[in-house]
């Protein structure tokens, strides 16, 4: 059976239970109700359904209204990083006050991080601007996005700062 946007009810239900488990396609195919004999079925099998157009359409969609969601919140609530600051500060006048002056310490050490005055240990340079971001449609930016988690996908030069 299927749906107006063309999926089957076994791949919505494999699309909401990759996007609910952390994005584990071997198990959400699984819990989908898709019959496999073993995980080494059934992950093939669930990479073959990632990438059927239809299924990563619905899954890019889903993403990009969370997202939308996540920035609504945002601005709903009014929090920018003015107001972050606004928040370490009270905490920081009512650690004091209770002698709590690890709490102080880490507080400032947290708006230090916030406005770039603290940087970690690691530091990443890259070379250019991401302008050309801007141009990008959903699907491409989300497959560069899911790319990148993979750490062996990340070109670059890394160096330990400090230390020294």
């Amino acid at each position: 059976m299927t749906t107006e946007s063309g999926l089957t009810q076994k791949q919505h239900t494999f699309i909401n239970a990759y996007l609910g488990n952390g994005e584990n396609a071997t198990e959400a195919y699984k819990q989908a109700g898709y019959r496999v004999k073993n995980d080494n079925v059934a992950a093939p099998e669930a990479s073959k359904l990632l990438r059927n157009p239809k299924v990563s359409q619905e899954i890019t969609r889903l993403k990009a209204g969370e997202l939308a969601q996540k920035v609504e919140k945002a601005r709903k609530y009014e929090i920018d990083q003015d107001w972050l600051i606004s928040q370490y500060i009270d905490t920081i006048n009512g650690a004091r006050e209770a002698k709590q002056y690890n709490a102080v310490r880490n507080c400032i050490t947290d708006i230090a991080k916030l406005t770039g005055h603290l940087i970690d240990k690691k530091e990443l340079a890259i070379n250019g601007e991401i302008n050309h971001l801007q141009q990008l449609d959903t699907q491409t930016l989300l497959n560069a996005l899911q790319s990148a988690q993979n750490p062996q996908a990340i070109e670059g030069e890394y160096r330990t700062v400090g230390d020294d």
